[in-house]
């Protein structure tokens, strides 16, 4: 699948997060973080679709993080960003599918 994705040009990266793969453990929300200026250039300008699936807690870590980097690449008060969030997830532009 990515290799076909990247051979269309649709996928031009892919950051992956194991935490259990490996002795250094890598998170979502870390990647996140490491990239976000350009999460948010893919968020505003792109109109991205983020996806998380996993348990409750990483999907809090995840929904943070976005929060974070939408009010500080995006310039947006800490109850704006999580609007802004909030707006995604009713576009279905942020989904979520967690457990326990």
């Amino acid at each position: 699948w990515a290799k076909m994705c990247r051979m269309e040009g649709t996928l031009t990266q892919m950051h992956l997060a194991f935490s259990r793969e490996q002795d250094k453990k890598v998170y979502v929300q870390h990647l996140l973080s490491k990239n976000a200026k350009d999460t948010w250039k893919l968020i505003s300008k792109g109109g991205a679709y983020i996806y998380v699936c996993g348990g409750v807690k990483m999907g809090q870590d995840v929904s943070d993080a976005l929060k974070r980097l939408i009010s500080e690449h995006g310039d947006f008060g800490t109850t704006d960003a999580k609007k802004y969030l909030d707006e995604m997830a009713k576009e279905g532009r942020f989904v979520q599918e967690l457990w326990a």
